[in-house]
């Protein structure tokens, strides 16, 4: 055997450079997969049964007025930052979860915090209120308390943000899951973008997109909605809507926006409802439902960009289609998916996939003439 010239050599080092990049992007597409992944696991991991644990043992607590001093406010603060003047340093951050608290006021002498979470006290909806009058608040969590509604009223003063530089209006991330709410009217934050309810009692949703204009991801999970009207939010670009008892799809064409729909656990029998505004959309979790026929999902194909397609535990699947036939068939129907459930879609499935289409439109063209003849 010959040695290898110094080009060849260069050659091979270069192919052995592609497959190499090859392997990196097919990876990085697999992690962003994985990325979805959590958030459709979300509320079936630890994370849940520790929240849920959790919002249990508050009925444990004494019903005590538990009030936050300001020594222990004080020890509740980190993050060290300048404040939006710019002329002075504040802590930014207040961490007062998990203790038992019913009375919050004292934060609201902190007037810099931009982060404050509450979680896992007794706080009702009143007593939530008394963060209304800090100014640069951007992200509040008040997860597993007694809150029942998420208007946070500000005090008689503050009712108009416009005439009142001090109400808040800098909100950008609210999170009140695992709460006792039953109505979503009320908020009124217009740089609101991400907002969590989780968990609730919502059967259904009322928000104005006159206001939340800026809302970006919304979060219903585990909640008692029958269907998604009333949820018309053209920024909106995520959509969590897992573990409800939705039968029906209504008002997507108003989210043209609309990136990323999580529907897993919920009661669709039938995918109607799903039109060609939705341009955006690329990643549609449906697990877990109530589809009775694999042609329900020939509907999808108004979606001009869905990418990923999650169908699982579905009553259409029967074992044998678990394997690998209903990925072939999902593929004949929606060619462009690059992603059916946990795994990637393969040249070799896309190719079967041709050859099957064109086995169903043979076998059609030939019943179709069989009817003329007779």
């Amino acid at each position: 055997m010959e040695d290898k010239t110094y080009d060849e050599e260069k050659a091979e080092e270069k192919l052995e450079e592609e497959d190499l990049a090859e392997k990196e992007d097919l990876a990085e597409e697999e992690d962003l997969a994985e990325e979805e992944d959590l958030a459709e696991e979300k509320d079936y991991g630890e994370e849940a049964q520790s929240e849920y644990k959790s919002m249990i043992s508050l009925d444990e607590v004494e019903r005590d007025t538990r009030v936050l001093t300001h020594a222990e406010a004080g020890e509740c603060l980190h993050n060290l930052g300048k404040c939006i003047t710019l002329y002075e340093y504040a802590y930014l951050n207040l961490d007062a979860s998990d203790r038992g608290l019913t009375d919050i006021s004292m934060i609201a002498s902190f007037k810099h915090v931009r982060y404050v979470n509450v979680s896992g006290n007794r706080l009702t909806s009143e007593a939530l209120c008394a963060l209304e009058t800090i100014p640069y608040l951007q992200t509040l969590r008040a997860d597993r308390n007694c809150l029942t509604s998420v208007e946070l009223k500000p005090m008689p003063y503050l009712q108009n943000s416009s005439r009142n530089p001090t109400c808040n209006k800098y909100i950008l991330e609210l999170t009140l899951n695992w709460n006792k709410i039953t109505d979503t009217s009320g908020i009124r934050h217009k740089s609101l973008e991400r907002l969590e309810l989780n968990h609730n009692d919502i059967h259904t949703v009322n928000v104005d997109p006159q206001i939340l204009v800026n809302l970006r991801i919304l979060e219903l999970r585990g909640n008692a909605l029958i269907s998604t009207a009333g949820i018309c939010c053209p920024s909106l670009t995520r959509l969590f809507l897992a573990e409800n008892q939705i039968e029906k799809i209504e008002n997507l064409e108003v989210l043209v926006n609309l990136t990323t729909l999580h529907l897993r656990s919920n009661k669709l029998a039938n995918l109607d409802g799903f039109t060609e505004q939705c341009r955006s959309l690329n990643y549609v979790n449906l697990r877990d439902n109530e589809l009775p026929r694999i042609s329900e999902v020939k509907k999808l194909d108004c979606l001009p960009n869905l990418e990923t397609l999650i169908v699982l535990g579905n009553p259409f699947l029967s074992e044998e289609e678990e394997e690998k036939e209903y990925r072939r068939i999902i593929l004949t129907m929606l060619p462009k998916l690059k992603r059916i459930d946990k795994d990637l879609v393969l040249d070799q499935e896309r190719n079967e996939a041709k050859v099957l289409l064109k086995q169903i439109q043979k076998s059609k063209s030939k019943f179709e003439d069989s009817d003329l003849r007779d």
